[in-house]
């Protein structure tokens, strides 16, 4: 951990990024089609019209783990329809990607994104209903390379986002988490992120995190 740095990510540092994606989430539906993908998901994340702040934590010049937080305004439609002639073409050219459950599922919810919203970003790290009164910062994405987890890199990310967000005045941070990866919900659960449950009882995967002294 001596020589971890923490340094801003910028567009050539999208294919490392990539690179660890595919390490850190074998068989998620991103990774399925293929590093050219998910680097230009990252890049919408990074360049599109989003208040983010994406972060590299590097061990010497090389890249151990990435979190990409703040407010993102369509980060799902707006990727998919920036690349939908790419994405299609990957499906077209890969049909046997049709076959994974998981795959079919993405690509159904995908589906249904851009006919709800075919013309607007959604704003999709926010609770609707909180955005008029809780100021929110999103968790997007965080992913550590195999090789480097367990030293800490994930928690030096996710605290240097809990900074930014204080620093710019949000109240609280939230994000989702697949419901059955207990190993990233105790992670999360050990920097003080509460599991967020709706009136009826039910826990869909989003986490919170109050900044705020008010609200902790």
């Amino acid at each position: 951990m001596d020589n971890t740095a923490l340094k801003k990510l910028t567009i050539d540092d999208l294919s490392s990024v990539s690179e660890v994606h595919l390490r850190a989430f074998k068989g998620r539906a991103l990774s399925t089609l293929g590093k050219e993908a998910v680097r230009r998901y990252y890049e919408w994340q990074l360049l599109g019209p989003h208040q983010s702040i994406c972060l590299g934590a590097f061990n010497d010049n090389n890249l151990a783990g990435f979190c990409f937080g703040g407010v993102f305004r369509g980060a799902t439609s707006g990727f998919l329809r920036k690349n939908k002639w790419y994405l299609t073409l990957r499906v077209i050219t890969h049909p046997w990607l049709i076959a994974s459950p998981i795959f079919r599922e993405r690509l159904e919810l995908g589906l249904r994104i851009l006919r709800n919203n075919p013309k607007e970003h959604k704003v999709t790290s926010i609770n609707k209903s909180d955005m008029a009164h809780i100021k929110s910062f999103g968790i997007l994405a965080i992913g550590v390379d195999p090789r480097y987890q367990g030293f800490g890199y994930g928690k030096k990310l996710m605290m240097e986002e809990e900074k930014n967000a204080i620093e710019q005045g949000f109240q609280r941070m939230q994000l989702s988490v697949d419901k059955n990866n207990y190993h990233a919900i105790g992670f999360y659960e050990s920097l003080g992120w509460k599991k967020e449950f709706s009136l009826n009882g039910n826990w869909s995967g989003l986490m919170i995190k109050w900044l705020s002294p008010l609200n902790g």
